[in-house]
Protein backbone atom coordinates (compact mmCIF):
# COMPACT_ATOMS: atom_id res chain seq x y z
CA UNK A 1 0.00 0.00 0.00
CA UNK A 2 1.73 3.17 -1.19
CA UNK A 3 2.18 6.23 0.97
CA UNK A 4 3.01 9.25 -1.15
CA UNK A 5 3.39 12.56 0.65
CA UNK A 6 3.67 14.44 -2.64
CA UNK A 7 0.41 13.04 -4.01
CA UNK A 8 -1.91 15.59 -2.46
CA UNK A 9 -0.47 15.20 1.03
CA UNK A 10 0.93 17.85 3.33
CA UNK A 11 4.46 18.70 2.16
CA UNK A 12 5.94 20.07 5.36
CA UNK A 13 7.32 18.82 8.69
CA UNK A 14 6.40 15.18 9.43
CA UNK A 15 8.65 13.76 12.13
CA UNK A 16 9.14 14.67 15.78
CA UNK A 17 12.27 13.82 17.75
CA UNK A 18 12.13 15.94 20.92
CA UNK A 19 9.19 17.42 22.86
CA UNK A 20 9.91 20.87 21.44
CA UNK A 21 9.18 19.49 17.94
CA UNK A 22 5.75 18.31 18.98
CA UNK A 23 4.65 20.85 21.60
CA UNK A 24 4.40 24.62 21.59
CA UNK A 25 4.05 26.91 24.59
CA UNK A 26 2.14 30.16 24.72
CA UNK A 27 3.87 32.37 27.33
CA UNK A 28 0.89 34.74 27.42
CA UNK A 29 -1.77 32.16 28.29
CA UNK A 30 0.70 29.63 29.77
CA UNK A 31 -0.91 26.87 27.71
CA UNK A 32 0.68 23.94 25.91
CA UNK A 33 -0.55 22.81 22.51
CA UNK A 34 0.26 20.04 20.08
CA UNK A 35 1.17 20.88 16.49
CA UNK A 36 -2.42 20.28 15.39
CA UNK A 37 -3.71 22.75 17.99
CA UNK A 38 -4.89 20.20 20.54
CA UNK A 39 -4.45 21.24 24.20
CA UNK A 40 -1.71 19.50 26.17
CA UNK A 41 -0.83 19.28 29.85
CA UNK A 42 2.21 18.28 31.89
CA UNK A 43 1.65 15.45 34.38
CA UNK A 44 4.34 14.88 37.00
CA UNK A 45 5.08 11.57 38.72
CA UNK A 46 3.55 13.02 41.89
CA UNK A 47 0.33 13.74 39.98
CA UNK A 48 0.17 10.19 38.61
CA UNK A 49 0.81 8.68 42.03
CA UNK A 50 -1.77 10.93 43.72
CA UNK A 51 -4.37 10.23 41.02
CA UNK A 52 -4.11 6.47 41.55
CA UNK A 53 -4.03 6.79 45.34
CA UNK A 54 -7.05 9.12 45.34
CA UNK A 55 -9.10 6.84 43.11
CA UNK A 56 -8.19 3.81 45.20
CA UNK A 57 -9.31 5.64 48.35
CA UNK A 58 -12.60 6.69 46.77
CA UNK A 59 -13.69 3.57 44.87
CA UNK A 60 -11.35 0.77 45.96
CA UNK A 61 -10.74 -1.99 43.42
CA UNK A 62 -13.02 -0.22 40.93
CA UNK A 63 -10.21 2.32 40.44
CA UNK A 64 -8.55 -0.11 38.02
CA UNK A 65 -11.67 -0.12 35.85
CA UNK A 66 -11.88 3.69 36.00
CA UNK A 67 -8.30 4.00 34.76
CA UNK A 68 -8.89 1.39 32.04
CA UNK A 69 -12.05 3.14 30.80
CA UNK A 70 -10.29 6.51 30.89
CA UNK A 71 -7.46 5.08 28.82
CA UNK A 72 -9.94 3.50 26.40
CA UNK A 73 -11.77 6.77 25.78
CA UNK A 74 -8.46 8.56 25.35
CA UNK A 75 -7.28 5.94 22.86
CA UNK A 76 -10.47 6.11 20.80
CA UNK A 77 -10.47 9.92 20.72
CA UNK A 78 -6.76 10.18 19.97
CA UNK A 79 -6.81 7.61 17.17
CA UNK A 80 -9.79 9.30 15.50
CA UNK A 81 -7.89 12.62 15.64
CA UNK A 82 -4.75 10.94 14.38
CA UNK A 83 -6.61 9.13 11.57
CA UNK A 84 -7.81 12.45 10.17
CA UNK A 85 -4.28 13.86 10.40
CA UNK A 86 -2.78 10.84 8.60
CA UNK A 87 -5.47 10.94 5.92
CA UNK A 88 -4.39 14.43 4.90
CA UNK A 89 -0.68 14.21 5.73
CA UNK A 90 0.14 10.89 4.08
CA UNK A 91 -3.05 9.79 2.37
CA UNK A 92 -3.45 12.71 0.00
CA UNK A 93 -6.90 13.32 1.51
CA UNK A 94 -8.03 10.02 0.01
CA UNK A 95 -6.54 7.07 1.91
CA UNK A 96 -7.71 6.16 5.43
CA UNK A 97 -5.36 4.65 8.02
CA UNK A 98 -6.56 1.07 7.43
CA UNK A 99 -5.56 1.48 3.78
CA UNK A 100 -1.98 2.36 4.78
CA UNK A 101 0.84 0.21 6.10
CA UNK A 102 -0.26 -0.96 9.56
CA UNK A 103 3.17 -0.75 11.20
CA UNK A 104 3.88 2.69 9.76
CA UNK A 105 0.56 4.07 11.02
CA UNK A 106 0.92 2.72 14.55
CA UNK A 107 4.57 3.72 14.88
CA UNK A 108 3.65 7.23 13.67
CA UNK A 109 0.89 7.39 16.27
CA UNK A 110 3.04 6.26 19.21
CA UNK A 111 6.26 8.15 18.44
CA UNK A 112 5.05 11.55 19.73
CA UNK A 113 3.96 9.82 22.95
CA UNK A 114 7.50 8.51 23.34
CA UNK A 115 8.89 12.03 23.03
CA UNK A 116 6.33 13.15 25.64
CA UNK A 117 7.56 10.62 28.19
CA UNK A 118 5.07 7.75 27.90
CA UNK A 119 7.80 5.21 27.17
CA UNK A 120 9.25 3.30 24.23
CA UNK A 121 7.14 0.55 22.71
CA UNK A 122 7.48 -2.51 20.50
CA UNK A 123 4.60 -4.25 18.73
CA UNK A 124 4.56 -7.96 17.94
CA UNK A 125 2.19 -8.76 15.09
CA UNK A 126 3.23 -12.44 14.93
CA UNK A 127 -0.13 -13.70 16.16
CA UNK A 128 -2.53 -11.48 14.24
CA UNK A 129 -4.11 -14.54 12.64
CA UNK A 130 -5.02 -15.70 16.15
CA UNK A 131 -6.61 -12.30 16.72
CA UNK A 132 -3.97 -10.87 19.06
CA UNK A 133 -1.27 -8.22 19.16
CA UNK A 134 1.41 -8.07 21.85
CA UNK A 135 2.80 -4.71 23.01
CA UNK A 136 5.89 -4.12 25.14
CA UNK A 137 6.44 -0.81 26.94
CA UNK A 138 9.71 0.26 28.49
CA UNK A 139 9.73 3.17 30.95
CA UNK A 140 5.97 3.30 31.47
CA UNK A 141 5.11 6.69 32.96
CA UNK A 142 2.61 5.06 35.32
CA UNK A 143 4.74 2.13 36.45
CA UNK A 144 7.79 4.33 37.04
CA UNK A 145 5.74 6.66 39.23
CA UNK A 146 4.33 3.84 41.37
CA UNK A 147 6.09 1.73 43.96
CA UNK A 148 7.01 -1.94 43.47
CA UNK A 149 3.61 -3.31 44.46
CA UNK A 150 3.87 -6.79 42.94
CA UNK A 151 0.90 -6.38 40.61
CA UNK A 152 0.02 -4.63 37.33
CA UNK A 153 -0.69 -0.90 37.57
CA UNK A 154 -0.79 0.25 33.92
CA UNK A 155 -4.55 -0.08 33.44
CA UNK A 156 -4.70 3.21 31.56
CA UNK A 157 -2.20 1.94 29.00
CA UNK A 158 -4.19 -1.29 28.54
CA UNK A 159 -7.37 0.70 27.96
CA UNK A 160 -5.63 3.12 25.61
CA UNK A 161 -4.28 0.30 23.43
CA UNK A 162 -7.72 -1.33 23.38
CA UNK A 163 -9.29 1.94 22.22
CA UNK A 164 -6.66 2.58 19.55
CA UNK A 165 -6.93 -0.90 18.04
CA UNK A 166 -10.73 -0.79 18.21
CA UNK A 167 -10.66 2.27 15.95
CA UNK A 168 -7.91 0.97 13.68
CA UNK A 169 -9.40 -2.52 13.27
CA UNK A 170 -12.96 -1.18 13.16
CA UNK A 171 -13.86 -3.91 15.64
CA UNK A 172 -14.15 -3.89 19.42
CA UNK A 173 -10.89 -4.82 21.17
CA UNK A 174 -9.91 -5.36 24.77
CA UNK A 175 -6.53 -4.98 26.43
CA UNK A 176 -4.78 -6.40 29.47
CA UNK A 177 -1.38 -5.99 31.10
CA UNK A 178 0.22 -9.38 31.80
CA UNK A 179 3.61 -8.14 33.04
CA UNK A 180 4.49 -4.87 34.77
CA UNK A 181 7.56 -2.94 35.87
CA UNK A 182 5.86 -2.55 39.27
CA UNK A 183 6.07 -6.36 39.63
CA UNK A 184 9.87 -6.20 39.44
CA UNK A 185 10.11 -6.80 35.69
CA UNK A 186 12.24 -4.72 33.33
CA UNK A 187 9.28 -3.82 31.10
CA UNK A 188 5.50 -3.95 30.82
CA UNK A 189 3.71 -6.35 28.44
CA UNK A 190 0.16 -6.11 27.10
CA UNK A 191 -2.15 -8.31 25.07
CA UNK A 192 -4.73 -6.71 22.78
CA UNK A 193 -7.46 -8.84 21.24
CA UNK A 194 -11.06 -9.93 21.57
CA UNK A 195 -12.70 -9.67 24.98
CA UNK A 196 -12.77 -13.47 25.10
CA UNK A 197 -8.97 -13.58 24.75
CA UNK A 198 -8.55 -10.82 27.32
CA UNK A 199 -10.82 -12.61 29.83
CA UNK A 200 -8.79 -15.81 29.40
CA UNK A 201 -5.54 -13.89 29.92
CA UNK A 202 -6.95 -12.29 33.07
CA UNK A 203 -7.93 -15.70 34.46
CA UNK A 204 -4.44 -17.13 33.92
CA UNK A 205 -2.83 -13.98 35.31
CA UNK A 206 -4.87 -14.35 38.49
CA UNK A 207 -3.73 -17.98 38.65
CA UNK A 208 -0.14 -16.74 38.76
CA UNK A 209 0.92 -17.53 35.19
CA UNK A 210 3.80 -15.51 33.75
CA UNK A 211 3.44 -13.32 30.64
CA UNK A 212 5.24 -15.97 28.58
CA UNK A 213 2.97 -18.74 29.87
CA UNK A 214 -0.16 -16.68 29.19
CA UNK A 215 0.94 -15.92 25.64
CA UNK A 216 1.71 -19.59 25.01
CA UNK A 217 -1.71 -20.63 26.31
CA UNK A 218 -3.50 -18.08 24.13
CA UNK A 219 -1.78 -19.13 20.90
CA UNK A 220 -2.18 -22.90 21.42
Amino acid sequence: MAINVADGGIKNYHNYFVPEDFLSRDPRTRTIRLRDGQRGVYASEDFITSLHAGLDEEVGDASNLVMYKSGYEWGVSDMKRFAEKMRHEFGGGKLDIWQMNRKFVLESWWWPLTTEGWGAWAIDFSFEKQGMVFVTIRNSAVAKAMEQVGKPVCYMYAGMFAGVFSVFDREERGGIEVQCYSMGNDCCKFIIGSQKKVNAAEFWRREGASAKEIMEKLVD
